[in-house]
């Protein structure tokens, strides 16, 4: 890696683990925040194009992340993962600053946001492993140093309220599009990625399995995947987080809201922007009380009540009622949506074992980002058939069935939170030059 290894290698430009880490976080999901809007605000409102059309567009960006997630976590055990993080934010910053530049040369079109799509999907499904399985020997490294330890479920918390934060900075600023064009918006866009992808190379040596595993990587792959199925808590997460991909994130916030938008509202980039800043000024407000009020002893069942706030939320976008209502349950959405991403992501991290980290966080992230293709795809042509109204029906009976089979069917309401990590337990080998 000769771009990166003399930027690691430079002891005078480390950061403080944690601190490092947050500033990767904000620089992706700052990006993420601004796409959120523009991606679907150019192809509905620019573009004027279909349903059907927007669905696809939407399902380039997720489907590679899908394909890729569980190579990826093999990958993120095997090699540095602040290398990983640093060449694939740097490449999805480059992508983002060729579109802005086609944008503003004006000569955009459809297949070139598809392509777009693809390509940062691509960086996606690598970045995601990587990133949130860096977390855990982070916390490790941090309570070795003089900057202080932090305990795991308030670091993943503390990541989340950071992701939540960057995501609304960058759709509030998603609100001017209508007034700068949306490749001045894309530009910046670029520019956190690149800075969010410089930072990692700043970050103390994270452990990985390059000079003790000789399985073959399919091996690997195929033990993460039994770790999570043979979990009585591990696969009901992760079964939620498909339902979610699939209903929620796919069906219901990829396509049903910029098209409800402009057919029923006959709104543009404002509108789309302030309601997204409003759904994750929702989930960032849920993990501020999180921080503030500690641990939930029984995660689980936390997850299953803020996940039963969405399905109602979603469900009341059917009923024909006037726009500023949309922000109450947008609001709503984002305050479960914001409670259960948190609780469920430090359930998997202190339930993975830790020598399969990384694949069991990919498996869990495959069963969101593999929801999702097929969510948009679905919705796009029923929306185009029945219209947006109705079709907020499918995603509200979808979830809610398979929260209560989970309910039912699994020990999930019973989850407590595992015991703080210990410093001083044995680990995988991690940073010593911190």
């Amino acid at each position: 890696m000769p771009l990166f290894r003399p930027l690691a290698g430079n002891r005078k430009l480390r950061l403080p683990p944690f601190g490092g880490y947050l500033i990767l976080v904000a620089g992706w999901f700052f990006g993420f925040g601004l796409q959120t809007t523009l991606f679907p605000g150019v192809i509905t409102f620019t573009l004027m194009e279909s349903p059907e059309r927007l669905s696809f567009a939407q399902a380039a960006l997720t489907l590679p992340m899908a394909l890729l997630l569980p190579a990826a976590g093999v990958l993120a055990e095997r090699k540095d993962r602040r290398g990983i993080i640093f060449y694939f934010y740097l490449f999805a910053g480059i992508c983002t600053l060729a579109l802005a530049t086609l944008m503003l040369s004006e000569t955009i079109s459809y297949m070139k946001l598809v392509i777009f799509a693809a390509l940062v999907g691509i960086a996606g499904g690598f970045v995601m492993p990587a990133r949130d399985s860096a977390i855990n020997p982070i916390v490790r490294i941090s309570g070795r140093t003089r900057h202080g330890g932090i305990e795991l479920q308030r670091a993943v918390v503390m990541a989340s309220a950071v992701q939540f934060g960057a995501q609304i900075a960058g759709m509030a600023a998603g609100y001017f599009a209508a007034i700068t064009g949306p490749g001045v918006l894309f530009m910046m866009m670029g520019v956190g990625l690149v800075i969010g992808g410089v930072s990692a190379a700043f970050l103390p040596r994270l452990g990985s399995k390059r000079h003790t595993s000789t399985a073959h990587p399919l091996t690997d792959l195929r033990e993460g995947l039994t770790a999570v199925l043979h979990s009585p808590v591990l696969m009901p997460m992760t079964a939620i987080m498909v339902a979610i991909g699939t209903f929620i994130v796919g069906g219901a916030f990829l396509v049903l809201i910029p098209i409800l938008l402009r057919d029923a509202y006959g709104a543009s980039y404002p509108e789309l922007s302030s309601l997204m800043v409003t759904f994750w000024l929702g989930a960032f407000v849920a993990n501020v009380l999180l921080v503030r009020f500690g641990q939930i002893e029984k995660p689980g069942r936390a997850l299953i009540i803020a996940q039963g706030v969405t399905v109602l939320a979603v469900g009341a976008f059917a009923a024909p009622i006037p726009f500023w209502s949309l922000y109450a349950l947008v609001f709503a959405w984002g305050l479960g949506a914001g409670v259960a991403i948190s609780l469920s992501r430090s359930v998997v991290q202190e339930q993975a074992p830790p020598d399969k980290l990384a694949r069991v966080m990919s498996v869990y992230q495959l069963g969101l980002f593999g929801g999702m293709p097929a969510g948009i795809l679905m919705m796009g042509p029923i929306i185009g058939e029945i219209g947006a109204r109705p079709a907020a029906l499918i995603p509200m009976a979808g979830l809610g069935v398979v929260l209560i089979l989970i309910s039912v069917f699994t020990p999930i309401l019973s989850v407590k939170r595992a015991q703080p990590l210990r410093i001083e337990e044995k680990s995988d080998k991690v940073g010593e030059d911190s």
